[in-house]
């Protein structure tokens, strides 16, 4: 077996960014429900970059690399184990997930 690797510094950046992609992804979501059920929040985003999903878009990766350089500077990873990080990347994929299903999943009933 290889030996693990501990207190590596990209420890601290596979946490904090692993942590910020939990919270991304279930920004992500929430900001679709947000602006396809607020549309001047949808038209003050398209207003900004030309389309709403640009402006989404940059929203979530600016949200994700702003985090991921926040939670990377501190003692994150003293706190989660890296090892079980890609737990939280993958509960925040499915939540996140679930979140834009759920709310478009509402829609085919109306």
């Amino acid at each position: 077996m290889g030996k693990r690797l501990e207190n590596q510094p990209w420890d601290k950046f596979s946490v904090g960014f692993g942590l910020s992609f939990l919270i991304a992804s279930i920004f992500n979501g929430l900001l679709i429900i947000a602006k396809e059920s607020y549309d001047p929040l949808k038209s003050w985003m398209k207003s900004l970059s030309g389309h709403h999903w640009i402006t989404h878009g940059i929203f979530v990766i600016v949200l994700f690399i702003f985090l991921g350089y926040i939670f990377s500077r501190t003692d994150i990873d003293k706190k989660i184990d890296a090892d079980k990080i890609s737990f939280l990347v993958i509960v925040g994929t499915i939540m996140g997930g679930l979140i834009i299903v759920g709310f478009f999943f509402k829609h085919l009933f109306e």
